[in-house]
């Protein structure tokens, strides 16, 4: 008796799951369609962004081989800790790229496209720079006032008498001033 139950169950199953399973398959393409063409849409616009971050890092690590090759590294101070900071530099982007994949490359790529934007309008008149160096990290350097030197000139006597005098009149007690203007880029 329970073997005849048993196969009436599975017919009627069987005959259940061929009229249900169309349904479910058109259902599921559909769903399917949608997220593909949202995604293809997505991609067009992010591929290049991401082609470029990609060739960027791969730049990054050939000139990191060429340097070990040739042991450029090795010459100076200043040629071993740009190594060192292109190295890390690499690293970090790895690691990124690794822990978050693209959508952490495309949004690190907006900020920093933020950040030349403001560069652009004149952000670099403003007290401080901040340079995103990894999610959650943020670097400050403060812009150096301008630099004012006293040069003290109008305590120097004139040892040598000039062809063009008038070039070289004193026109009583001044400072002379030299300030200089600090741009970093």
């Amino acid at each position: 008796m329970k073997k005849i139950i048993k196969k009436q169950v599975k017919t009627q199953v069987k005959a259940q799951v061929t009229r249900i399973l169309p349904r479910i398959e058109e259902s599921v393409n559909a769903q399917l369609k949608a997220e593909v063409l949202t995604r293809s849409s997505h991609s067009l616009r992010t591929s290049y962004v991401v082609a470029a971050n990609l060739s960027e890092m791969e730049l990054k690590k050939i000139l990191i081989d060429k340097m070990e090759g040739n042991k450029s590294m090795q010459r100076s101070d200043e040629q071993r800790n740009l190594y060192k900071e292109l190295v890390e530099a690499y690293d970090a982007d790895k690691t990124i790229l690794d822990t978050y994949g693209e959508s952490a490359i495309l949004k690190r790529r907006r900020e920093d496209e933020g950040l030349r934007d403001e560069e652009k309008e004149g952000s670099m008149h403003q007290p401080a720079l901040h340079l995103n160096q990894l999610p959650g990290t943020t670097y400050q350097m403060e812009e150096p006032s301008n630099l004012v030197f006293e040069t003290g000139a109008e305590d120097q006597p004139i040892v040598q008498t000039s062809q063009h005098p008038e070039w070289f009149s004193q026109q009583g007690d001044h400072q002379h001033r030299i300030v200089i203007g600090t741009n970093i880029f």
